[in-house]
């Protein structure tokens, strides 16, 4: 009898064991993305039959940012590439990737400064709530009146058409730390840009107006 409780520990340690090492693969998963030159490009990925359509930005150095959106034009994967070469995805993969573009378009390049901005910006969740908030000369990101708050910072990016972002939210029935992306492009007006952010997990794609 005394060896019951013994067997029925071992079988959950053999079990635990099972799950940290399914744990380990997926975290090792190795993402690769097809390379394009330093420019801004409208890139179709998947099969030829049936592609999504994407943007994928790339830096004079090694830093990319590439993004796909679903049928509904909403984003539906992030693909980054910080300047060690590392490629990382939101959402994250389980598995071996490796992103094929069959087509890309070079778009025009657009500079964007943080002076170039207005200063006073409004936006919709996609649970309909406003959200209203300015932007300081330094970066800085402050809430305007209402419940739903978005705070954070701004950041020059060495990729042309983007700036970085860190955000906080409050209110929103958003994550509520983020970061992500100001995307300035021509295609968007009459917004004034598109926010891409996420907290690694769950995907914001706002588009943001002039107040």
């Amino acid at each position: 009898m005394k060896k019951i409780p013994y067997l029925i520990l071992m079988l959950a340690v053999s079990v635990l064991v099972a799950c940290n090492d399914k744990n380990q693969k997926n975290s090792a998963a190795k993402l690769s993305v097809d390379e394009l030159e330093s420019g801004r490009y409208t890139i179709s990925v998947g099969e030829e039959e049936a592609p999504s359509i994407g943007k994928y930005y790339a830096g004079n150095g090694a830093s990319r940012f590439a993004f796909v959106e679903g049928s509904d034009g909403k984003v539906t994967q992030i693909y980054r590439r910080a300047e060690n070469g590392e490629w990382t995805a939101v959402p994250n993969i389980n598995t071996d990737t490796v992103v094929n573009i069959i087509n890309s378009t070079p778009v025009l390049d657009q500079s964007i400064a943080l002076a170039d901005l207005p200063s006073s910006f409004v936006t919709n969740t996609s649970f309909d709530k406003v959200m209203k908030f300015s932007l300081g000369s330094n970066g800085s990101l402050t809430a305007d009146a209402g419940d739903c708050q978005l705070v954070g910072d701004v950041f020059e990016s060495d990729i042309e058409g983007l700036l970085a972002v860190s955000l906080t939210t409050a209110n929103c029935d958003l994550p509520l730390a983020m970061d992500g992306v100001l995307v300035v492009d021509k295609d968007y007006q009459p917004a004034v840009f598109r926010l891409i952010a996420s907290d690694d997990q769950e995907i914001v794609d706002l588009w943001v107006y002039q107040e």
